[in-house]
């Protein structure tokens, strides 16, 4: 209104067509007094005509003056709409929790367009926006979180004590019961299931079928598919594969080249000749764990009698054995990361910044045949402790390394991206395949409810290029009970910056309508399916995506010792690859990272997220001063 009065004013101004009444009242005053002294000639009234003309030259100076200074304030007030915004939205919604349930609001309108030409019609638009959000975000968030605890029982027997410590730390109701009781009907009212299974066969939580008929304000630990994309080596080596064939444009390996035997024998024979003619490889029975039974071949000649070593396995996995690794202390070592998934498409995934690395317990020999010994070429603590050394001795904690890194020269943080980009590329590789898999289950089912916590191990060059040797879905989270043990305090830790993270009573619809808002001003055309799409929208947002970017803006606020890898500002790295991946989806598929891409990338630049002091922030950036 402001500024259509003072374009209005400036209009008149400059045509003269219209007057102020003072300047009016002037001129009739200077005539009626001219009349009246009729001795005084046309000298009176010419001078009282010039005095009016005078003072109505100031009050069109005046006018002219205010007019223009108003503009100036309006554009002040669109530029910096974001903070407008919030003020004009506090009177839509209370504190958190509380929601409208109105109507769906004015479809016509595809986009919010230029959100400064008609301020009337966006700031309804906007609201209606707000609206949508506060909506769904009231369909994810339950009234109360009550968690069941199910899953195998010597899992359940190791892990069960930190998750109750911590959801009761959080004032959760958490309770240890079977598959059966849920299914006869027991604490139907379950709102978190912390699922602790191995997934290898029969299920001991959920049944993979009743997926999709969970309430989307429920949450389960589980993330469908795993075992049958990364979990399992076989299956791990098969999803990538798949995924890399026919992409060249990657700057260095993420995963080692891999193979199944005997599947893929006449392949690996070929490529061992060709590509790698002058490796080692390094051989794994697929049914063994903690370093049980791998074995370093020197040639690919060596590789004709494979089954001779391995008379007992079906399956084997074959890589390209590392030869060049980064050695601290002379050793050989390799990093337990732990990694949160919370959406798997599209992508959203953390990693904590306090992990384990594990050492060879015997100097590393470069050049000894079949990798030497076991000691030196493997990291297993279970293998190494048979040396008779100590634990705490063949194990680091990350803030550790980081500075034994800066202690030679080298920037960790820079490492660090390398090792979060390769976990991310393993994803965004995986995420055709678990697709697939929920297709199985339900055609639009995207598994929105599920996340986990994995183990993910990485091991470096000395190039310092990282590569995912292998992942863990159920890292061990047993305490030692030993009173300064730095691994049951990262563990604890790292439970408690989970649960914080996923379950909170907090609302941050308003937040993420913020975000939109600055995206739209930055000239992203987004449009809203519940409000009308047009064909000119760059992105048609539907009420699962305005769930996936409320639960991802839920999580930015909240990550704690969590670092965010995927949305991330710098996510045009990935774009090339996603771009890639975008064919090995199935046809049909209702969602998938590579259709958000651009939006969440471009919502990380301009998210704001609010600081918080965590007991990690003063080992990684100790030249920081802390908030009061």
């Amino acid at each position: 209104l402001r500024l259509r009065w003072s374009r209005r004013l400036v209009e008149q101004t400059r045509s003269g067509g219209g007057r102020p009444r003072a300047a009016m009242r002037t001129k009739s005053k200077g005539k009626d007094k001219g009349a009246d002294l009729e001795d005084g000639g046309k000298g009176g009234a010419d001078g009282a005509t010039k005095s009016g003309f005078q003072i109505w030259g100031v009050v069109k100076t005046i006018i002219f003056i205010f007019a223009i200074a108003s503009m100036l304030v309006n554009v002040w007030v669109v530029k910096h709409l974001r903070r407008s915004f919030v003020e004009t939205s506090s009177d839509s919604g209370a504190d958190s929790g509380d929601h409208h349930d109105g109507g769906e609001g004015g479809g016509d309108d595809g986009g919010m367009g230029d959100l400064g030409s008609d301020s009337g019609s966006n700031s309804q638009r906007v609201m209606d926006v707000l609206k949508q959000l506060e909506r769904a975000e009231k369909d994810i968030r339950p009234v109360e979180y009550k968690v069941v605890v199910v899953g195998k029982s010597f899992i359940l027997k190791r892990d069960f004590d930190i998750w109750d410590y911590t959801f009761t730390k959080a004032k959760h109701d958490i309770v240890q019961t079977t598959k059966q009781d849920l299914q006869a009907g027991k604490y139907a009212d379950w709102t978190v299931m912390k699922c602790l299974d191995l997934f290898d066969g029969k299920s001991h939580c959920i049944e993979p079928s009743d997926l999709p008929g969970l309430k989307r304000s429920q949450r389960v630990s589980r993330l469908y598919g795993l075992r049958k994309t990364l979990w399992n080596k076989d299956r791990f080596c098969e999803t990538m594969a798949s995924a890399i064939r026919g992409y060249e444009g990657l700057p260095y390996e993420f995963v080692f080249p891999c193979w199944n035997l005997p599947a893929d024998y006449a392949h690996l024979i070929h490529e061992s000749k060709t590509r790698y003619v002058n490796k080692s490889f390094i051989l794994k029975p697929t049914d063994r764990g903690e370093g049980n039974g791998i074995i370093v071949m020197d040639d690919w000649r060596q590789l004709m009698n494979w089954k001779s070593k391995f008379p007992d396995n079906d399956e084997i996995v074959v890589q390209t054995y590392l030869p060049n690794p980064f050695l601290i202390n002379q050793r050989k070592w390799d990093m337990r990361t732990y990694v949160l998934v919370t959406s798997v498409s599209p992508l959203r995934v953390y990693m904590y910044r306090d992990g384990l690395v594990r050492f060879a317990s015997s100097k590393y020999e470069k050049d000894a045949k079949g990798g030497g010994k076991a000691t030196s070429f493997l990291t297993n603590t279970s293998v190494n402790k048979k040396a008779g050394i100590a634990v705490e001795d063949l194990t680091w904690p990350f803030p550790k390394v980081y500075e034994y890194l800066k202690g030679i020269a080298i920037e960790p943080e820079m490492l660090w991206e390398r090792i979060e980009r390769a976990v991310v590329q393993l994803l965004l590789s995986a995420e055709p395949a678990f697709v697939k898999l929920f297709k199985k289950l339900q055609n639009d089912f995207t598994c929105s409810i599920c996340y986990q916590l994995l183990g993910v191990d990485v091991i470096v060059d000395d190039d310092l290029v990282p590569r995912v040797i292998e992942v863990n879905g159920e890292p061990s989270m047993q305490l030692s009970g030993e009173t300064h043990s730095q691994y049951d305090f990262t563990k604890k830790s790292m439970a408690h910056d989970l649960v914080h993270m996923i379950y909170t009573y907090d609302s941050f619809a308003r937040g993420l309508a913020q975000d939109l808002t600055e995206l739209e001003l930055d000239g992203f055309a987004i449009g809203y399916q519940s409000l009308g799409c047009s064909s000119s929208d760059q992105f048609c947002l539907r009420p699962i995506d305005l769930e996936y970017l409320l639960e991802s803006k839920k999580e930015q606020q909240n990550m704690g010792g969590f670092r965010r890898m995927y949305p991330h500002a710098k996510g045009d790295y990935y774009s090339e690859f996603i771009k890639h991946l975008e064919s090995k989806f199935p046809y049909g598929s209702a969602t998938g990272t590579f259709k958000l891409h651009n939006l969440v990338t471009a919502l990380e630049k301009v998210s704001t997220v609010r600081p918080k002091n965590h007991w990690l922030d003063a080992i990684y950036h100790p030249d920081e001063d802390p908030e009061p």
